[in-house]
């Protein structure tokens, strides 16, 4: 089966957050699997030099876009047998980020368009076209309704992926009118327009042949006006096209037998390794260095939706009460950074934060780390409960989305489970979840079962892989009986 993705970013070449993890794993599943995968991806300034000295200019396209006729260079990259392919516009992406710009709905229009008019011009064949987030939602629509990309859609059916609804690029009607050189009324806006803006998730929503979610709980969750995002409405319109599919883990990357980055490689046979990286990332974030003490480790963006605010009232206590450590890694809200920066000064000897991001730092604490806290008000699917677990540390998250999906409450009896759930629609407060878990920490016995049964379980790609194809067969399927 031939497959295009289109997305915004991807592991290792862009990444701001999950979404880069998924094109970074599941096109190689895929072609695993013996699939033609072609990804396709805006050539950043901030791409590595690393990368950027095998790329090869392979065509340079005309993209008419706004009332003009714009360059945009197709630079081609090969690996593990995907074809990915780079769409250069200095005016578009010769930037110093990749989102944050008053431009964006331009700039991604533009990648849309760019995208297709690179398929056409280039004769790239696709059965299924899969485009991620609002970036590039609005490509099922022009395949449809586009006079210039039609021929693409009596050959190709369309998948929209929506990693988290929250994020569905709302922009002023002109983005849309004026980037695509349409009428107002050329097109039926009411699929287009939100709240008197042009909103390019519920476009895609409205166009996609499926649409899917990256945990069935989450999908679920959306249809509800409690997740849906203001567009609940619209997502029960497709319910029968609406599909949750969990992601999986890079278990390449996510690897601690191999993990370079760490002190001390381990793996489930030899998870008493443990031991030494946890002594490492006591030292690295200047913390007494201390075994029997459980330590705890966030490592996040510091938004609402991640659930600081319960950590702002459930941390104090719990640290007040209980001989544990908190490291915290991560940046966001200024209002959250200062609360971790002082949480440390209160309790200099129990709480270190790192403001930022570092990859290896991360690892090491993934495989330091006891406990890893992910009290999230809503997670689509979240990938660090699953590296946790992958690393021997034991989850402790709020009942939500694909964290519903992957932890499993601890059973004494049955020794069953993986880590420890609060529910915040229910009586379950995170401290509680959190004090079952240290009770369990003291009990030897049952916090290594704990533990086995997170490093034992297949989080891979492999499966989730195999459930896209399914998606994929019954759309061309479909596609072949026309």
């Amino acid at each position: 089966m031939k497959i295009s993705m289109a997305a915004a970013e991807c592991v290792p070449f862009a990444k701001t957050g999950g979404l880069a993890d998924v094109i970074g794993a599941l096109p190689k599943e895929l072609a695993k699997n013996g699939h033609d995968v072609t990804v396709f991806l805006p050539k950043y300034n901030v791409i590595a030099e690393e990368f950027v000295q095998h790329f090869s200019l392979i065509e340079e396209i005309p993209v008419s876009f706004g009332g003009e006729i714009k360059p945009c260079g197709v630079y081609k990259y090969n690996d593990e047998n995907i074809r990915y392919l780079f769409l250069e516009s200095r005016e578009y992406f010769g930037r110093s980020k990749i989102y944050g710009e008053p431009d964006d709905g331009e700039r991604f229009n533009f990648f849309s368009i760019a995208v297709l008019t690179a398929m056409k011009e280039m004769k790239v064949k696709a059965d299924i076209i899969h485009v991620h987030d609002w970036h590039t939602a609005i490509i099922p629509l022009l395949i449809k309704k586009d006079n210039r990309f039609k021929v693409l859609g009596e050959s190709a059916k369309t998948v929209l992926t929506i990693h988290n609804l929250q994020f569905q690029g709302n922009f002023a009607t002109t983005v849309f009118t004026k980037g695509f050189e349409l009428d107002e009324n050329r097109f039926d806006l009411s699929s287009i327009e939100w709240n008197g803006n042009y909103n390019m998730l519920k476009t895609g929503i409205s166009y996609a042949d499926k649409v899917t979610t990256v945990s069935p709980s989450y999908r679920d969750e959306i249809l509800t006006a409690a997740y849906g995002e203001g567009l609940e409405d619209v997502l029960k319109e497709r319910k029968g096209d609406l599909v949750g599919i969990l992601n999986g883990l890079d278990t390449q990357f996510y690897n601690p037998a191999t993990d370079l980055a760490i002190e001390m490689e381990y793996d489930h046979s030899s998870i008493e390794e443990k031991a030494v990286n946890k002594r490492k990332a006591q030292s690295l974030m200047g913390m007494p260095v201390k075994g029997d003490v459980p330590l705890t480790v966030m490592i996040s963006r510091l938004a609402g939706q991640k659930g600081i605010d319960i950590l702002e009232e459930a941390l104090p206590e719990l640290l007040q009460s209980n001989e544990l450590q908190f490291i915290l890694l991560g940046s966001g809200e200024e209002k959250f950074e200062d609360f971790f920066v002082q949480l440390a000064k209160e309790f200099p000897d129990k709480v270190a934060v790192h403001i930022g991001f570092d990859e290896d730092l991360a690892h090491q604490l993934y495989a330091g780390a006891d406990i890893f806290l992910m009290p999230s008000h809503f997670e689509p699917c979240g990938l660090s409960q699953l590296i946790s677990m992958r690393y021997g540390t034991v989850p402790v998250a709020n009942k939500t989305g694909g964290l519903k999906d992957t932890v499993i409450e601890y059973d004494r009896v049955t020794q069953t489970g993986n880590g420890f759930l609060s529910d915040f629609t229910g009586n379950e407060t995170f401290t509680e979840a959190v004090r079952r878990a240290l009770t369990f920490y003291q009990e030897s016995g049952h916090w290594e079962a704990i533990k086995k049964n997170g490093m034992e379980a297949d989080y891979s790609w492999k499966q989730s892989a195999v459930l896209y194809e399914g998606l994929y067969q019954e759309l061309t399927k479909n596609l072949s009986a026309k």
